[in-house]
Order: C-alpha cells, then structure tokens, then sequence
C-alpha cells in the first residue's frame, strides 16, 4: 500500500515544489506594503524567497505571515497561494492524516488551482505554472483518496496527469522536468508487470535505474530543486531498502536544513535501519525535543521506535 501512495505521490507532483522558485511563470516584483505596512522595502521576490525557505525549516506559522502578505499585494501569483496550501499537506502527509488537515489543503489548493488555471488561460506556456497545477491535483488526488472522496479523487489525478505530460511534451531540458522524468521513469519500472504492459499500450515506457540517476543529478544541482529530489530520493531509498543511500541523502538535507523536523525523522530512522543505533536514538531524541507542534505524530513515532530500540 505504501509503494502505490508513494507513486500516485510522485507521478502527479514531483517538481511543482521547485517550479515555486522558477524565473518563469507568475511572477511580481512589486514593492507594495501588507496590509499590516510591515516589509515595504522587500521586493516580492526576495519576500518569496524568505517564506519558502521558512516552510522547508518548517518555520510554517512565519511561512504563513509571509505567504498571506504576498497574496495581499498580488491576488494573480500562484506561487504564495501554492506554497500556503502545502503547509496543510505536508501536515497530512508526514503528521497523521488527520481530517482536518485535510480538509484545510483541498480548500487552499481549491483556491490556488483557481488561480492558475485563470493564468494559463492567457499563457498555455507557462512552464512553472503547469508545474504547480500538476502538482496540487496530484496533491488533492492523494488526499482525496485518503479520506475516501473517490469522485474528487479521480477527477484530480486525471487533471494532473494531463499537466505532467503536457510538461514532458513542453522542455525536456528544463531541470524541473528533467525531476519528472526521473520521477516518471522510476514509476514504470517499479509497476506491476500486467499493468506495465497496459502502459506500454498508450506509448509509457520506462526504467527505475534511469529514474534514479536522473533524480541524483538533479539533487546535486545548487537551486531548490535539489531539495525536492533528495526528499524524493529519501523516501524512494526507504522503499527499495536501500538505507545506506537514503542515509547519504538524508544526510545532506538536514545539513542544508537542520530545523526541518521531518529531515531529522528521517534522517534518525535511517540511521536506525543502517544499524547505527546510538545515533539513531540521538536523532530521535532530538525530534522529541523539538516538539514541533503540528508534528506531533512523528514525536509519537519517535517515541515508540526509541522504546523498541530500548528492548533490543
């Protein structure tokens, strides 16, 4: 069950994360204050910049001042409005899937969706803004599944899929869709074989090993896209078991981002499955300190995996 979550995961929304800092798109660079007057002098892309980099600390309650200022000064900008419907997500996502959480995406991603598609009315080749339109109807198709609204649930993995292969046709050289074909390829060669051959029947092909390497190079790129193929890579390490791997990347994101609990999570249990056990309950502990608030779930999960490491 988790290897099919995980691929719905990936096929629909792999870069739409990075596509939030791309130069093309929906872009403002207006200087107008908040409502609150507060950031006159930063310009809206330097105040992007500092609320992405506080939701990947996972600093969310500073992300959503920021990300409510920005929707203030431009309505017509996808990418605040994108990023504030991911802090809900990665909540249901990585905190407990809790109703409300979920609940709380599908009504931002709604209203972000709305946004862009108003945008890609006038400019159908706007890279960044197919990106993120893929990504949250990949998101509310995951969401949606998980909270048993089926309906909505098709309807969005339909329309995101229909985005991923409109970028896959659109720049091939771009490094946000060279992540999804990495994404893509490690897809199709991890499905079942009788599906494969469906597949393989309306021209989708692929192979894990490429997907890998291409998702590798891409976490050694110098932008914010590296970050979202080593929490891919990350999670995909965890599936094929390959914890050695998931340790060396892992690795690196908590050193680029040592406040995001999450890394840390992952980072211990990584370690854990590496065998490293005193450095795995170290990184535990350290999670349990923190006590992110709207983590709760992995401090839980933490708890319990440093009990069973206690009756080794």
């Amino acid at each position: 069950m988790k290897r099919i979550i995980l691929l719905l995961f990936l096929i629909f929304t792999h870069d739409a994360m990075a596509a939030g800092l791309s130069s093309g798109g929906v872009l403002n660079d207006t200087g107008n204050p908040s409502r609150d007057g507060k950031h006159t002098s930063q310009p809206f892309e330097q105040r992007l910049e500092t609320g992405i980099t506080a939701f990947y600390r996972s600093d969310w309650n500073e992300a959503r001042t920021v990300f409510s200022e920005l929707k203030e000064r431009d309505v017509n900008d996808l990418r605040p409005y994108f990023f504030e419907a991911m802090i809900p997500f990665w909540k249901y996502f990585f905190g407990g899937e809790h109703p409300d959480d979920a609940l709380d995406f599908l009504e931002k991603s709604e209203a972000a969706i709305k946004v862009g598609e108003e945008h890609i009315e006038t400019n159908p080749d706007d890279i960044t803004t197919v990106l993120m339109l893929g990504g949250l109807y990949g998101y509310r198709a995951l969401v949606a599944a998980g909270e048993q609204q089926y309906r909505t649930a098709l309807r969005s993995g339909a329309n995101g899929y229909s985005y991923t292969r409109t970028l896959m046709r659109m720049d091939s050289g771009n490094p946000d869709a060279l992540i999804g074909q990495g994404v893509f390829n490690y897809m199709m060669g991890t499905i079942p074989g009788a599906v494969r051959w469906t597949a393989n029947l309306f021209g989708l092909r692929g192979d894990k090993e490429t997907g890998l390497e291409l998702l590798e190079w891409a976490g050694q790129m110098d932008t914010h896209t590296s970050t979202d193929a080593r929490i891919i890579l990350t999670y995909i390490y965890h599936l094929e078991e390959r914890y050695e791997d998931a340790l060396r990347v892992v690795d690196v994101l908590v050193e680029e981002w040592p406040d995001n609990t999450i890394f840390r999570y992952y980072r211990a249990l990584s370690l854990e499955m590496c065998g490293k056990y005193e450095e795995a309950e170290a990184g535990y502990r350290a999670v349990i300190a923190r006590a992110h608030p709207e983590l709760m779930e992995i401090r839980k999960e933490s708890n319990e995996r440093l009990d069973a490491l206690a009756k080794r």
